[in-house]
């Protein structure tokens, strides 16, 4: 059987249908200019935390310590957040995979990554996820600073599953009618 062809329905999200498999790759990438600023911003946090730590140690009072204590507690989990961000958008994507009983999703730091598998028959209420335009949560998950924004969901056991970080409104219509159906069509398969 001959390889169907890639797809782009834009420039960060393709797919490819092979018979009862749909694979669905939404890139990380970002402009130049904000990896630039997201490397510049991961420097100089670098570079205070650095200040900070040779501080500490030099510090004899020990409330002092504390509060640089607690100051580098603070660093170190906004230095993982961003370097984490920063992998991911210099070489990171979702895969998302429809076969024949699962929906399968894997968000890759190049290519390392977690492989999620959730039966088609569990799923339930798939969808776009819908937020305010004018509301906090809208505006601060769809920063390119930040890993999140997903803009698919769905209900699997009592839990909500989100995913395809990021992808613009037109697109996510496309990607949610293209994926519901091929769930569709793989539960009517199975029955």
């Amino acid at each position: 059987m001959a390889k169907s062809a890639v797809k782009i329905l834009d420039s960060k999200v393709s797919y490819r249908k092979e018979g009862n498999t749909l694979r669905v790759i939404v890139l990380g990438k970002i402009e130049r200019w904000k990896e630039a600023t997201l490397i510049a911003w991961l420097l100089a946090w670098t570079f205070c935390g650095i200040v900070v730590a040779n501080e500490w140690f030099n510090a004899t009072d020990e409330q002092t310590k504390v509060v640089f204590f607690a100051f580098l507690v603070f660093w170190a989990y906004f230095l993982w957040r961003v370097g984490r961000t920063l992998i991911f958008r210099l070489g990171g994507n979702e895969l998302i995979e429809v076969n024949e009983d699962s929906l399968v999703l894997k968000k890759s730091f190049y290519t390392y990554g977690k492989t999620k598998s959730y039966f088609l028959d569990n799923i339930e209420k798939f969808g776009v996820i819908q937020l305010s335009k004018t509301s906090f949560a809208y505006t601060y998950e769809n920063g390119w600073w930040v890993l999140g924004g997903e803009k698919l969901g769905f209900e699997y056991m009592g839990k909500y599953i989100k995913f395809a970080m990021q992808v613009d409104e037109k697109t996510v219509e496309k990607l949610s009618v293209l994926i519901e159906k091929q769930i569709k069509s793989n539960l009517k398969k199975t029955t």
